[in-house]
C-alpha cells in the first residue's frame, strides 16, 4: 500500500450523539483531480475519476494510517476531486482523533492505495495516477501541503461535551506512516534507477586501433586467455533483499448488505441487555363500527398496547499480539489484524441478522422458483408480499433479500435489462458488473446466507419491520507489558429485532 497526502477540504462535525455510537461526521474532498503534488523529487497526480466511487463507500478511516477510527459512508466523483463523507466512531482513539482535529492539532488528510495503471514520464520524475483502488483514509498532522487538512469544526449545541470513560492505557506507537513513506521512496529510487538513460553499448574491439594492436594484447594475455569468475545472485544473497510487496491480500470485506438494505444498525442505547418495545396487535376493522340509531351504544373494544422484546449477544474476537510484530512488521500487521477482525464481524453479524429474521418471520409466500422462466412470476410475488408488507407496518416493501439461487435466476430473465442500457419502460433491471438489481423500482440485494437451505428464495420487508439493533462495534485494547504484547479485541452487543413479523414476508419454494 503507498501513501501520499493530499489536499483535504473538510468540514467536521464534532459531537455527542445521543446514542453515543458516533462522536463526529465530515464531508470534503479526500483526493484531488488534476493537481500536481511535490513529494520530494517526483511529482504524483491523480486523473480526474482515478477512484471509483462505489469502492471507495465502507472503507475505513484510520488515524496515521494505523488503528481504524470510523468509516466511509458516501463517496462522489466530481470534476476537481473525490468528495467522501463518513463516521468517526465512539472509541478511544476516535475521540482522541476528533478533540485533535477540532482543535487543529491534527488537520491533514492521507490517503493509502495502491496504483493499477499510471503514466510515468520519460525522465521517470513525474507520474499520473489514472486508476488507482483506496484502502484507507487516515487523519494526520502533516499534510503535503500548507492549506491542506480541515476546513471547520462546528459544534452541535451550546454546552455539549465529549465524554470520555474509557480507562487510559500507556500504548506503544507503531509508526506505520513513516515506515511506508520510506518504502514508498525505495521503491521510486529503484523505478529511477531502472529508468536511467545508459551510453550505447560499445563494440570490445573498439579500443583497439589495429588487428596488429588487437593481436598484441591476445599475445600478452590481456584479453580472451582470462576464465573470470561468475558473479550471480545465488552467491551473494547478502545484497538481494527479498521485495515484499506492501498490500495483505486475501483480506475481503463483503461488508453488511443485508443489514443495510433493511435500514441500517439501530442504537440499542447504552444500558442492560434486554431492548423492549410497544407495539399495537389488534385488527382495525374490529375497533370502529356503525352507530345504526342515535343514542344507541357505541362499539366498546380494548385497545391494548403490548411489549415486545429481545435480548442483546455478544460478537467478539481477541488476540494478544506480541511487540515485535506491532513495532516491526511491514505491512503493517495491526492494520491487516484489525481490517481482517472487522471483516469477520461484518460477516457473521450479517448472517445471524438473515437467519434471524428468516426465523422470526410469520408469513410465507410459496414460490416456485423452478417454474419461472420469464420473471413475471418473481414480479407478482413480490408485488403481493410488498401489499402484505404495507397491511402490516404502514409502509410497502423497501428492499429483497434474494440467494444466490434466486439471483442466477434473475440473471437468465430477458425481461430484466442492464443498468447500461434503457431501462426506463422496463420492470427489471440486472447488472453483473455491479450485481444491482430492481424489480419494479425495488433494490434485490444478495442475502447469500439464505443459501443454507435451498427452499429460502428470498425476504421481502422493509425497516419498520425489522432492524438489527447493535450497541458496535468497537476495538479494545490493554498493554500486556509481562509478555511484551497487546491484547486487541473487537466486539459489540447486538441482535435482530423483529417488530412486525407479519412485515417480514417469505419467499420459499415450499
Amino acid at each position: 500500500m503507498r501513501t501520499t497526502q493530499t489536499p483535504a477540504e473538510l468540514v467536521v462535525d464534532v459531537r455527542e450523539d445521543a446514542t453515543g455510537d458516533i462522536v463526529a461526521t465530515f464531508h470534503g474532498r479526500a483526493v484531488p483531480y488534476g493537481d500536481p503534488t511535490q513529494l520530494g523529487g517526483l511529482q504524483e497526480t491523480f486523473a480526474p475519476g482515478a477512484f471509483t466511487a462505489e469502492d471507495v463507500v465502507g472503507k475505513p478511516v484510520a488515524y496515521r494510517h494505523g488503528e481504524p477510527i470510523g468509516v466511509i459512508t458516501g463517496a462522489d466523483n466530481q470534476a476537481d476531486g473525490l468528495y467522501i463523507d463518513g463516521q468517526i466512531l465512539n472509541t478511544a482513539i476516535g475521540r482522541d482523533a476528533a478533540i485533535l482535529a477540532r482543535n487543529g492539532a491534527s488537520r491533514g488528510l492521507s490517503v493509502g492505495f495502491e496504483p493499477i495503471t499510471s503514466t510515468w514520464s520519460k525522465s521517470g520524475d513525474k507520474v499520473t495516477h489514472n486508476r488507482a483502488r483506496l484502502f484507507e483514509v487516515s487523519l494526520t498532522h502533516m499534510p503535503a501541503y500548507a492549506n491542506a487538512g480541515v476546513g471547520e469544526i462546528r459544534e452541535e449545541k451550546e454546552g455539549e461535551q465529549m465524554q470520555d470513560t474509557t480507562d487510559t492505557t500507556e500504548t506503544v506507537v507503531s509508526d506505520v506512516e513513516a515506515r511506508e513513506a520510506i518504502a514508498a521512496v525505495r521503491e521510486h529510487v529503484a523505478q529511477i534507477e531502472a529508468r536511467a538513460f545508459t551510453a550505447p553499448a560499445v563494440h570490445p574491439l573498439a579500443q583497439f586501433r589495429s588487428f596488429g594492436e588487437y593481436s598484441k594484447a591476445v599475445y600478452s594475455g590481456e584479453v580472451e586467455a582470462r576464465d573470470l569468475y561468475d558473479q550471480v545472485p545465488a552467491n551473494n544473497e547478502g545484497v538481494m533483499p527479498p521485495m515484499w510487496m506492501q498490500q495483505v491480500k486475501g483480506i475481503v470485506d463483503l461488508g453488511r448488505p443485508a443489514i443495510t438494505g433493511c435500514g441500517g444498525p439501530e442504537s440499542a442505547g447504552t444500558v442492560g441487555l434486554d431492548i423492549n418495545w410497544p407495539y399495537f396487535d389488534g385488527n382495525l376493522l374490529d375497533i370502529v363500527e356503525e352507530q345504526t340509531d342515535p343514542k344507541d351504544q357505541v362499539n366498546s373494544v380494548a385497545v391494548n398496547i403490548d411489549k415486545g422484546s429481545a435480548t442483546l449477544q455478544t460478537w467478539a474476537a481477541g488476540s494478544d499480539i506480541a511487540y515485535q510484530l506491532l513495532q516491526r512488521s511491514s505491512p503493517s500487521y495491526l492494520d491487516a489484524h484489525n481490517r481482517i477482525m472487522a471483516a469477520s464481524y461484518a460477516a457473521v453479524t450479517d448472517y445471524n441478522f438473515t437467519a434471524q429474521a428468516w426465523a422470526g418471520s410469520n408469513n410465507t409466500n410459496v414460490y416456485d422458483l423452478s417454474a419461472d422462466t420469464t420473471g413475471n412470476a418473481f414480479r407478482t410475488a413480490v408485488f403481493m408480499a410488498s401489499m402484505e408488507v404495507q397491511d402490516a407496518t404502514g409502509t410497502p416493501a423497501t428492499v429483497v433479500l434474494a440467494s444466490s439461487d434466486l439471483i442466477e435466476k434473475i440473471a437468465g430473465w430477458s425481461s430484466f435489462y442492464p443498468e447500461p442500457y434503457g431501462v426506463q419502460n422496463v420492470s427489471g433491471v440486472a447488472t453483473a458488473a455491479t450485481l444491482r438489481i430492481s424489480v419494479s423500482g425495488i433494490p434485490v440485494i444478495r442475502a447469500k446466507w439464505l443459501d443454507t437451505d435451498a427452499d429460502r428464495h428470498a425476504i421481502v420487508t422493509n425497516s419498520a419491520a425489522l432492524r438489527w439493533v447493535e450497541d458496535g462495534p468497537r476495538l479494545a485494547t490493554v498493554e500486556n507489558v509481562a509478555q511484551l504484547g497487546r491484547d486487541v479485541a473487537i466486539y459489540g452487543y447486538a441482535t435482530t429485532a423483529v417488530y412486525t413479523p407479519a412485515g417480514v414476508v417469505r419467499l420459499a419454494e415450499n
